[in-house]
């Protein structure tokens, strides 16, 4: 049984590795994609640590502070599936730096001899206090990660969301309760370590899939983020004049999925429908398009695009007999007042003196603003 259930583990621990590269190649991750991928660290070096559990080679204080992330981690992972506006703030940090503490200053105790300076019984005090100043943090992360899907239960939610809520409760409710109350608290006298290490195996096994399929759900049904949440993410991003790399980034992919998709044709783009397809919160795009590419918001990041394609149009001799509101309402614009208004403040002219004189060089259908700079 003890062999069976190593086996498991160790193809769990590879399905877990699977996955963190997995996230590897996302090109824009998320925060939640993050956690995701750090959670499955941990539960890799747990499951490789109890597979080989006299191993005291150069990676065994590795393997054993990165276990510590099976359980912050996956507060966090929980965080990210059943929140719209998932922040990393102070408190999260401190809980999740609490829990990493003690293995760190248990494996630097060991590892710098510190019996030789306090005694064997000191050394076993220390250790024994801030294990059990971990469980108590680990204890407590187990029920937020809990909490945090019963939280913003409504009866008002849509069916899926409420089944993807019950599925991971359940399993996590299961699990936590077979693991930490009967195995860990429990009488285990009744069972050998065969059947216990494989009961530890499968419910670990079950919380992986179990929240594998959350977290891929979510990224393809994101949370709407509420108005007050947008608001002050506005307000924030408002605030900082100085893009960081990654919104810098992702104000590129937005760039690029707009051009190659050609979104701007679509009269009812709006910021939640770009949002929604690229999986980024509502805050996030506008903050890369206001910060990262420098448009003063998203109306007139898109208006540039369908003014562009509209001046091709006004240009073409084969849409000589269009009219002006054929043109905009095929370059996205769902009315004529917009369109006219957009045009003028863009290129200084209505679109009927352009089609008639022309600006001389004409601009460039699809062309990004910072692209059309750099090439004047």
């Amino acid at each position: 049984m003890l062999e069976f259930a190593g086996a498991v583990k160790l193809t769990f621990s590879a399905a877990a590795i699977v996955s963190i590269l997995a996230v590897l190649t996302v090109r824009q991750r998320s925060g939640l994609q993050i956690a995701w991928a750090i959670f499955c660290a941990g539960l890799a070096a747990v499951m490789i640590r109890d597979v080989f559990p006299d191993y005291t080679g150069p990676f065994a204080a590795i393997l054993a502070i990165t276990g510590c992330a099976s359980c912050s981690c996956f507060w966090l992972v929980s965080r990210g599936i059943f929140r719209a506006d998932v922040g990393f703030g102070l408190p999260q940090a401190i809980l999740v730096g609490g829990i990493f503490a003690p293995s760190v200053i248990n494996q630097l105790l060991v590892g710098a001899s510190a019996e030789q300076i306090i005694g064997d019984a000191g050394l076993t005090a220390v250790l024994a206090a801030t294990s059990s100043f971990q469980s108590m943090l680990s204890s407590t992360v187990l029920v937020l990660a809990f909490w945090e899907g019963i939280r913003s239960w409504t009866k008002s939610e849509p069916p899926a969301e409420r089944r993807l809520r019950i599925g991971f409760l359940a399993s996590y409710g299961t699990c936590v309760s077979v693991c930490v109350m009967l195995l860990d608290h429990g009488d285990t006298t009744r069972f050998d370590a065969g059947t216990i290490a494989l009961a530890q195996a499968l419910c670990a096994l079950l919380i992986f899939v179990a929240a594998g399929f959350a977290v891929v759900w979510r990224q393809r049904h994101p949370l709407p983020v509420a108005a007050n949440d947008t608001e002050r993410m506005t307000s924030r991003a408002a605030s900082d004049s100085a893009p960081s790399a990654e919104e810098r980034a992702l104000g590129q992919w937005v760039r690029q999925r707009v051009e190659a998709d050609r979104l701007f044709l679509d009269p009812d783009l709006k910021v939640a429908t770009l949002a929604r397809r690229l999986r980024e919160p509502d805050y996030r795009v506008s903050r890369a398009i206001t910060l990262g590419l420098g448009e003063r918001n998203f109306n007139r990041f898109i208006n540039r695009y369908r003014i562009d394609h509209a001046s091709a149009l006004l240009s073409d001799p084969a849409q000589a007999e269009a009219s002006i509101l054929d043109i905009a309402l095929e370059s996205g614009f769902a009315s004529i007042g917009p369109f006219n208004r957009a045009f003028k403040e863009q290129t200084g002219l209505t679109p009927r003196a352009f089609r008639q004189h022309g600006p001389g060089p004409k601009p460039g259908c699809g062309i990004a603003p910072a692209e059309r700079a750099a090439t004047s």
